[in-house]
């Protein structure tokens, strides 16, 4: 019992401030930012982003190798084994890979000899991106059990159910992992935020040091609350918050309807409604986040002009229900006020709008599947900084199939899905204008907000990096 306690005493702990639990134990599932960060500590991708770069270095995988217009191949890094002891193999690999939905629309994969080889359903010139993602990270699959090649694993075996209302998940270091970790240990606290979106538990607990370090903060929570020793950090913006419109619904199927209620909303007064500091920084003027290159100008808005399209579309809806995430997000800091400033201007021009209000990242995400919304405030994180990917996945027809929701707007269009391929071959300044433009057009989703990226952590604690897309790799953390 005393060299437990010692050893308890001196381990280097790292503890992580969040709102909210997590909603999957499998990464290749995870849609949400808390479930990506803790699963990202414990399962690697084949390729990872360095912090300040671009370019991809290998993790898992030897670099790849082009074997031809629409193929690919990569061997095994030797060494990697997974936290049970199992070497990481090309089979086991491909194995994983398979179970992937973020790759079933993109590529086949196979083994052949001791290489994984990617067949292509469409050029894509940098698909080492994509295998950056956490949506590929590589998992043994044990049964009952999910393991990892990363730094960290489980505590104790994971109860999904027990997690996604836990108070605290606990990390420990991984015997098997090939690299070095500063850190013993890592608790993520989960610390609610008020129902209007304050994140009033996270400051406190920050204030009376019962958290090193977050991500759920914006630059207004730390000024105005006056937190002392910490040091915060500004990242490029990698996200963008949107009204999604479900185009699968008969009373927004028509564009000239989407565009009337588009153009009755006013991205000040909601941009105000989520950052009290300086919310025009924060206002979308088109889909791609700032760190894919920042735009000027406004949206416009005319309520006599949407009223006047909204009657001669012959169909203005009468009622429309707005489903409303459960917790804040990365780009939509206050949910709920945001989804009341849309609700008071979609009445003015006779509108009304029904909130629904999701009390779980299960309800939340699963209402987004089966599209059980006319509206959804909703948003994507940059997965890679490809504002390719970005587009596809919010865009692309195929990401409305199957079980990889992530056109929210569940919005099928050949002329954008042959834009996208354009853009994916030449991502000319001229491809991007032609698809903001058919964006605008067609008013499939109407984009908010910019999400701030911002890392606070305390003075003591030096080396915390995060990559060019929000990923947060916490084994190189060092405690002063």
């Amino acid at each position: 019992m005393q060299d437990s306690a010692v050893a308890t005493a001196t381990s280097k702990i790292v503890r992580v401030g969040v709102l909210s639990g997590i909603s999957k134990l499998d990464p290749r599932e995870a849609v949400d930012n808390i479930s990506g960060m803790v699963l990202g500590q414990i399962f690697e991708a084949p390729y990872a982003i360095a912090a300040g770069e671009t370019q991809v270095h290998p993790q898992l995988f030897e670099p790849l190798r082009a074997e031809g217009r629409l193929q690919f191949s990569a061997g095994i890094v030797p060494g990697v084994r997974f936290s049970d002891g199992t070497p990481l193999t090309a089979d086991l690999a491909v194995r994983s890979l398979r179970g992937a939905k973020v790759l079933l629309n993109k590529a086949t994969i196979e083994v052949r000899g001791e290489r994984v080889w990617f067949t292509l359903a469409a050029p894509n010139p940098r698909f080492d991106l994509t295998l950056t993602q956490g949506n590929t990270a590589i998992v043994l699959d044990r049964g009952t059990q999910l393991l990892g090649t990363g730094a960290f694993m489980f505590e104790h075996r994971p109860n999904l159910r027990v997690l996604q209302t836990a108070t605290s998940i606990r990390l420990i270091r991984n015997p098997h992992h090939a690299g070095k970790s500063s850190v013993d240990e890592i608790d993520f606290r989960v610390c609610p935020a008020d129902d209007d979106g304050t994140p009033r538990s996270l400051v406190n607990a920050l204030r009376h040091g019962e958290v090193d370090l977050t991500t759920a903060l914006t630059m207004a929570d730390v000024s105005g609350n006056q937190i002392a020793g910490i040091a915060p950090s500004l990242q490029p913006g990698n996200s963008t918050g949107i009204l999604f419109f479900n185009c699968e619904r008969r009373i927004l199927a028509s564009a000239q309807v989407r565009r009337g209620i588009a153009l009755a909303l006013d991205l000040h007064d909601l941009t105000s409604r989520s950052f009290d500091k300086n919310p025009a920084a924060f206002l979308a003027p088109n889909l791609l986040p700032p760190m894919m290159g920042r735009v000027t100008g406004v949206p416009a808005t005319d309520r006599d002009e949407a009223r006047r399209i909204l009657d001669a579309s012959g169909a203005k809806p009468g009622r429309l229900t707005l489903l409303v995430p459960w917790a804040p997000r990365p780009y939509m800091p206050k949910p709920l006020p945001l989804a009341i400033g849309v609700l008071k201007q979609l009445a003015e021009i006779g509108i009304a709008v029904e909130l629904r209000e999701t009390k779980s990242s299960e309800e939340f995400f699963g209402d987004l599947v089966r599209g059980n919304y006319d509206l959804a405030l909703a948003g994507w994180i940059a997965d890679t900084p490809d504002p390719a990917d970005f587009f596809e996945a919010l865009l692309w027809s195929k990401m409305c199939e199957g079980d990889n929701h992530s056109n929210h707007s569940r919005w099928k269009n050949a002329a954008m899905d042959a834009a996208l391929a354009r853009f994916r071959e030449d991502p000319s300044e001229e491809h991007k204008r032609e698809i903001h433009r058919m964006v605008r057009e067609e008013a499939p989703l109407v984009p908010l907000i910019y999400g701030q990226a911002v890392v606070v952590h305390s003075r003591k604690m030096r080396n915390v990096t995060v990559s060019a897309t929000g990923v947060l790799t916490l084994s190189g953390v060092t405690i002063g």
